[in-house]
């Protein structure tokens, strides 16, 4: 029998997806699907009987009244469920309720630049190869995700990304029910693979299947399908429900679940895993990865889909114009540059504020050949900061968090290494529009404060190096796991620095970013400097502070393959996490959030970073933007894909750089708020 790792050296040599796929012996997973419709409505009735036993035992022996009260809302919650229990349903049309009324969201205004022109070549890059290409199970939650999935791939609708009103995407309309539970949606009909199979409302019963299944590496997924949804519910091959466990201010948003093509895994089994690892799933949306797109270690090349089903649909026809998107594979953001000014690379999103300030200027800069941009967002782009393990001494010490939270001096890394572009950030819940900012401040940089924690941890005495120590003589060390690249490095250099002056040893891991994560993840971490995007338009403790995903069920060894990195558990945050997920107005959103976030920093389990409302971006003039930028609700100007090459101009450009004509210098800025400002403060 070949091993997976025999497998993977012959399509490293092949070089192709199809020559890993016919390593694996045919396999159909159809029947066992089928099979799990029956098998989970049986085993929701058992979870929910068992459930309300314990709920009925445990009213029986409460005494205090106080006490009653939750548990007589979760039984009556649990009876009503038994009422009707069952998880996926089988219906027709004559079942639907007669008076849902249906929307299209049609009024909205358009995304993207009708001036768009299709075509072309958009070369990128990503500083690591993916681990795998896979969307569900180990490593699928990988830094490439976005960039072929989560931006690529369509749901039942999507958020308008500058109005942030709803519109339609797979479901050509839809209706809510007057409970905020269930949405109703007619898939349209149009709706096509890139293979050209049609989408069918099966393929969401196969979105459930697979992610309840315990074949792949799917904790998140395994409970956030099991809890958050009650029913999924088919109609016909076009009109199906999905029902949520709790009502929600936009109820649609929370149901617009992508399908999972179920031709396409039919052979997914116990070695889904392996057997998906490089196969490149059809797709709903522009771009799917073709045979030949991958080149392991050096790039992944998306390719527009030929007669994409949604090309001259409202919302999608002026966005994703190039044929071809092309991330090349360059490690360093210093050589990714150089590839720039060659003209190698497109665009550049600019993270270090020496590239901008310094490193852009230069004559392609001067001469108007490469335009510089500023883009403006109004959602938070990512909560950095510094999580700690709370599984690993020291830090299993709430003072020595405590310590190190005050031993972080990131304002001096706003200040000096961010050039003052950045603003330190108080709370994890941070910049939500729609909830405002928890009344909290970040612990300030002070070696007094931490010094006096950490003597509380027992760390008094200075060694001759200026660590600190304890009575059993153990020096106060941390090590700090992060993406290697120049920015990062030296401000975390800086860090190491600071805290050094109170009394704290930081020692820097410096790693690629796959596999950073991939440590991170493994829990095999001390402490770990992460940018985690955010899901507007509320924020999730429940996935990174919930203590079902901190430990095994020895209670003891932290849980592999979660986002909890702070391995942090406490009753309180979990009844908060549950409390938001069951949130019906942004009122009771606020409420959970701020508290929740008041927990996170009174135990000191993540240190607050620094934000960044806006995106850098140097681009080559045949790459173009709309006037306006109109995608404020975004993490990145890449993301609702709007831009497009114009070949006309790339073809100017490069023969005026031939005989010497330059450009007048382009230094714009997208605000929602304001016009495109140039260079010199005029307005355009």
């Amino acid at each position: 029998m070949k091993t997976i790792s025999s497998i993977l050296a012959g399509f490293l040599v092949l070089g192709t997806v199809a020559a890993y796929a016919s390593n694996f012996p045919p396999y159909d997973g159809t029947a066992e699907r089928d099979a799990f419709w029956e098998f989970h409505n049986q085993r929701v009735v058992g979870q929910l009987q068992t459930r309300e036993k314990q709920l009925a035992d445990d009213l029986a022996k409460a005494t205090d009244e106080a006490a009653k009260a939750p548990l007589r809302t979760e039984l009556d919650r649990v009876r009503a469920r038994l009422a009707k229990p069952e998880f996926f349903t089988f219906a027709t049309p004559a079942d639907l309720p007669g008076d849902l009324v249906w929307e299209n969201g049609l009024t909205e205004p358009e995304i993207g630049d009708p001036q768009a022109k299709k075509g072309g070549t958009f070369n990128g890059y990503i500083p690591s190869f993916p681990p795998t290409i896979r969307v569900l199970g180990e490593n699928s939650n990988n830094a490439f995700r976005g960039y072929h999935y989560d931006d690529i791939e369509m749901g039942f609708v999507g958020l308008h990304p500058e109005t942030g009103a709803v519109i339609p995407s797979l479901a050509k309309e839809w209706a809510v029910s007057p409970d905020s539970r269930t949405v109703y949606y007619r898939i349209d009909p149009d709706a096509k693979y890139s293979d050209g199979v049609p989408v069918e409302a099966d393929d969401w019963f196969n979105t459930f299947y697979m992610q309840l299944s315990e074949y792949p590496q799917n904790p998140f997924g395994n409970e956030w399908y099991s809890s958050q949804y009650t029913n999924i519910t088919r109609y016909d091959s076009h009109t199906l429900s999905v029902t949520l466990a709790e009502p929600k201010a936009l109820a649609p948003y929370w149901t617009s679940l992508t399908p999972m093509p179920r031709h396409f895994y039919r052979e997914f089994g116990p070695d889904f895993e392996s057997r998906y690892q490089w196969r490149s799933r059809p797709t709903t949306g522009a771009y799917a990865i073709l045979g030949g797109d991958l080149k392991f270690g050096r790039s992944v090349t998306l390719t527009r889909v030929k007669d994409w089903w949604a090309r001259d649909k409202p919302f999608s026809r002026h966005r994703y114009n190039p044929d071809r998107l092309v991330y090349r594979v360059v490690r360093l953001p210093e050589k990714a540059l150089e590839l720039f000014f060659q003209g190698s690379l497109d665009t550049f999103l600019v993270g270090d504020p020496t590239h901008w300030y310094e490193r852009l200027e230069i004559p392609q800069v001067h001469d108007g050949y490469i335009h510089k941009a500023k883009f403006y967002n109004i959602w938070p782009s990512s909560s950095a900061g510094l999580y700690l393990n709370t599984a690993v001494a020291p830090l299993d010490n709430r003072d020595v968090r405590i310590g190190v939270s005050h031993a972080m001096n990131y304002q001096k890394v706003i200040d000096f290494d961010l050039r003052g572009d950045y603003r330190r950030l108080n709370a994890f819940s941070e910049g939500y529009p729609l909830l405002g900012n928890p009344p909290i401040t970040a612990r300030e940089f002070s070696p007094e404060k931490a010094r006096a924690a950490f003597a509380a941890a027992g760390y008094a005495k200075a060694g001759p190096d200026g660590v600190l120590v304890n009575d059993k003589g153990e020096r106060l060390v941390i090590t700090i796991t992060h993406r290697k690249a120049p920015v990062i490095d030296k401000y975390m250099a800086r860090l190491r620095e600071e805290a050094l002056k109170c009394g704290l040893e930081v020692r820097l891991e410096s790693m690629d970013g796959s596999a950073a994560f991939q440590k991170a993840g493994q829990k095999q971490h001390q402490a770990v400097q992460v940018a985690w995007g955010t899901s507007p338009p509320f924020p999730d403790h429940y996935q990174h502070f919930h203590g079902k995903d901190a430990y095994l069920e020895d209670g003891k060894t932290p849980k592999p393959n979660t986002n909890n990195l702070t391995s942090f558990s406490d009753p309180r945050m979990d009844a908060l996490c549950e409390a938001q997920r069951k949130a019906t107005t942004v009122e009771e959103y606020k409420r959970t959030v701020f508290e929740a976030d008041r927990i996170v920093h009174d135990e000191a389990i993540w240190v607050p970073g620094f934000d960044q409302n806006f995106y850098w971006v140097a681009s080559w003039r045949w790459v173009k933007w709309p006037p306006g930028f109109n995608v404020s609700v975004s993490q990145d100007p890449y993301q609702n894909h709007v831009l497009w090459i114009d070949e006309a101009a790339k073809e100017e450009t490069l023969g005026a750089m031939r005989s010497g004509k330059t450009f007048p210098e382009t230094d714009e800025v997208f605000d929602r708020n304001l016009k495109s400002i140039s260079k010199n403060g005029g307005a355009k």
